[in-house]
């Protein structure tokens, strides 16, 4: 045998035998994380589960690129499902009573560092030796959350490009923060006395408006909303905003069927070119109406174009906790 060769041997058992410590060390750093170092194989779907029975996570933060986010109150358990995430292209950690998943389209994501370390889940999934085929790579990838009705999670902030996000059966004093570029927003059945916001910033952390978003609310009770979007196409049937809420944008058409009349809202809506109805009457922007000299709270609608439509609903819940499903 060559010299060369001999020393290409040692190297490649070297390499070996560095990648099998390492592995065990991120296989005991994860067990005792109660962290899962592969993911299970369900069917036809990658899927990696997260347990929240017994943790005191309070905020949940996912950042990803493509994916539906399906948020589900009044569950069984509580747990999460990220569905056919390739491994290694995604961070997961769980500090500080924060769970944040993070996908990271890139090889340096081989390595995630934790707090107390890192984990290396193996060079077969960058290698590509499991198997994984084009196909599965480019299966649907999906985040599940599934609560509880008395499992409290107090912030949600999402961040995606594109995708779908549904959040259902939620009765809790949570708030909803989503960044979005271009998405459609599902929610039914909600109720929250703090807030959702969308595409919302501040002066210290600005936020571009989305480009295209498409929001639909039913039976849906918030204490404050804001909405920005270039385009936005949103319905918002059996809806209530007991604070302020504020929409803005540029194009599409914003419907609301207010349970609250109309008449007693105290409304703002200013559009340069789109057209306005209230109770299916046309009036000209801008509009203000002070329904309530009482309540502070005012729902403002500011637009170039779009149409905005605000009616009184035809069907009104006997209260806030059946409209929420309670």
């Amino acid at each position: 045998m060559r010299p060369q060769s001999i020393v290409s041997l040692i190297v490649a058992v070297l390499l070996v035998i560095v990648g099998l410590v390492t592995c065990m060390i991120a296989q005991n750093m994860a067990q005792a994380n109660g962290e899962y170092l592969f993911s299970e194989i369900r069917g036809e779907d990658n899927v990696q589960t997260v347990d929240l029975t017994d943790s005191e996570i309070s905020k949940i933060e996912l950042i990803v690129e493509d994916a539906e986010i399906n948020i589900y109150g009044k569950s069984e358990k509580s747990y999460i499902e990220f569905v056919n995430f390739k491994e290694n292209y995604y961070s997961l950690s769980a500090t500080n009573r924060i769970l944040s998943f993070d996908e990271i389209p890139d090889l340096m994501s081989m390595l995630k560092f934790w707090e107390n370390g890192f984990s290396f889940k193996g060079m077969r999934y960058i290698l590509n030796f499991s198997g994984t085929s084009e196909e599965t790579e480019n299966k649907q990838k999906a985040i599940n959350v599934y609560l509880t009705k008395d499992k409290l999670i107090k912030i949600f902030d999402i961040q995606t490009k594109t995708g779908t996000i549904t959040i259902k059966d939620m009765v809790s004093e949570t708030d909803y923060n989503i960044i979005a570029e271009d998405a459609e927003v599902n929610i039914s059945t909600l109720k929250t006395s703090s807030a959702l916001n969308i595409n919302t910033g501040s002066d210290a952390n600005p936020v571009d408006p989305a480009k295209n978003l498409t929001l639909n609310l039913t039976t849906a009770f918030i204490n404050n909303l804001s909405v920005s979007a270039e385009n936005l196409q949103m319905t918002a049937n059996l809806f209530r905003c007991s604070g302020n809420g504020e929409i803005i944008c540029n194009t599409g058409a914003v419907t609301i069927d207010s349970v609250t009349k109309t008449a007693e809202m105290n409304l703002e809506i200013r559009s340069a070119g789109g057209f306005v109805h209230i109770d299916g009457e046309t009036v000209s922007p801008p509009y203000n109406h002070i329904g309530s000299e009482s309540n502070p709270g005012k729902l403002s609608i500011n637009t170039v174009t779009a149409n905005v439509s605000v009616r009184s609903a035809n069907q009104t819940p006997n209260s806030d906790e059946t409209a929420a499903g309670e």
